[in-house]
C-alpha cells in the first residue's frame, strides 16, 4: 500500500523537476507569479522615498572632481592608467572580445584559394624524337567555397555565450574602474584624515609640554604641588603615545596608495603626506 502511494510521489516529483529545467535556456523569461514580480518588491525601500536623501542627479563619470582636489584628480587618472587590475581586466577584455569574433565567424563562409605556376620541358626521346622540345608553362589554381550549416542552432548559442563573455569582461573592467577610483579616494582621504588628526595630536602635546613646564616653575616658586606635576606628566606621555597609532595609520595608507598605483610602498607621490 505504501508503495503505491511513493510512486506517483516520486513521479510527480520527478515531473516537476524536468518542468521546472524547461523553464531555463536563452529565451527564459521571469514569471510572472515570481516574488520578484511584485509590486512590494519594487517599490521603494524604507526612507529612500523622502526626497531630502535622495540626489538630484547621477554622478558624473569623473565624480572625484566633486572634491576638487586637484591631487586627487591626478592621482585616480594616474590610477585607471597604470593600476595592475585594470590591465588584468583590460586583457580579460580582448580576449573575451577575440573569442566573440570567432565564436562569429564560425557560421560564415570560409573561402579557400590556391593557384601555382610551374615550367616544364618534356624529354624528346619520351615521343621518339631527335629534335627538343620546347619549354612550357603549367598554371593549376583551385578555388573553394564552405558554409557550415547550424542546424540545431549550437553555432549561435556559442556566439551568444561569447557575447555574453564578452559583456562580463567589459562590466568587470568597468567594477574594477569603479573600485580603483573609489579605493584611491579613500587611501587619499585616510591619509589627509591621519595628518589632520596627526596636526590636532602634536599640536596638543605642545601645549601640554608648556602646561608641564609651566607647572615646574610653579614648584620651583613654592606655588605648586608635586601631584599636579605628575598629572602634568602622565597627560603629556599619553599624548605621546597617541602620535605613533595615527603615523602608522598614514603610512599603511600611503602604501595602499601606492598599490593602486602600480608602485612599490615606498613609490608613494610627493605632496600626499601633506593633503
Amino acid at each position: 500500500m505504501n508503495r503505491t502511494v511513493l510512486r506517483p510521489l516520486g513521479l510527480a516529483t520527478l515531473l516537476a523537476a524536468l518542468s521546472a529545467c524547461t523553464t531555463v535556456g536563452p529565451n527564459y523569461a521571469v514569471p510572472a507569479e515570481s516574488a520578484y514580480q511584485r509590486p512590494a518588491a519594487n517599490a521603494a525601500f524604507g526612507d529612500t522615498g523622502n526626497d531630502q536623501v535622495q540626489a538630484g542627479a547621477p554622478l558624473p563619470a569623473r565624480w572625484w572632481a566633486l572634491y576638487q582636489d586637484p591631487m586627487l584628480d591626478g592621482l585616480i587618472e594616474q590610477a585607471l592608467r597604470d593600476n595592475v587590475e585594470l590591465k588584468v581586466a583590460g586583457a580579460n577584455l580582448r580576449r573575451a572580445a577575440a573569442v566573440y569574433e570567432q565564436a562569429l565567424d564560425a557560421g560564415g563562409f570560409d573561402y579557400e584559394m590556391e593557384a601555382g605556376v610551374s615550367r616544364a620541358q618534356v624529354s624528346a626521346e619520351a615521343f621518339l624524337q631527335q629534335e627538343k622540345l620546347p619549354v612550357f608553362n603549367l598554371a593549376d589554381g583551385k578555388f573553394g567555397v564552405s558554409y557550415q550549416f547550424d542546424l540545431f542552432g549550437k553555432l549561435q548559442r556559442g556566439a551568444e555565450a561569447a557575447q555574453a563573455d564578452t559583456q562580463v569582461a567589459q562590466a568587470a573592467i568597468d567594477l574594477a574602474r569603479v573600485n580603483v577610483a573609489a579605493q584611491v579616494a579613500g587611501s587619499y582621504v585616510e591619509i589627509c584624515h591621519a595628518n589632520h588628526e596627526l596636526h590636532v595630536a602634536e599640536h596638543s602635546l605642545q601645549l601640554q609640554q608648556r602646561s608641564r613646564d609651566i607647572t615646574q616653575r610653579l614648584i620651583a616658586a613654592g606655588r605648586g604641588t608635586p601631584p599636579d606635576l605628575a598629572r602634568a606628566t602622565a597627560q603629556v606621555a599619553m599624548l605621546e603615545a597617541a602620535l605613533p597609532p595615527l603615523r602608522a595609520r598614514r603610512q599603511a595608507a600611503g602604501y595602499q596608495l601606492a598599490a593602486l598605483l602600480g608602485k612599490t610602498p615606498g613609490e608613494v607621490p610627493a605632496g600626499v603626506d601633506s593633503c
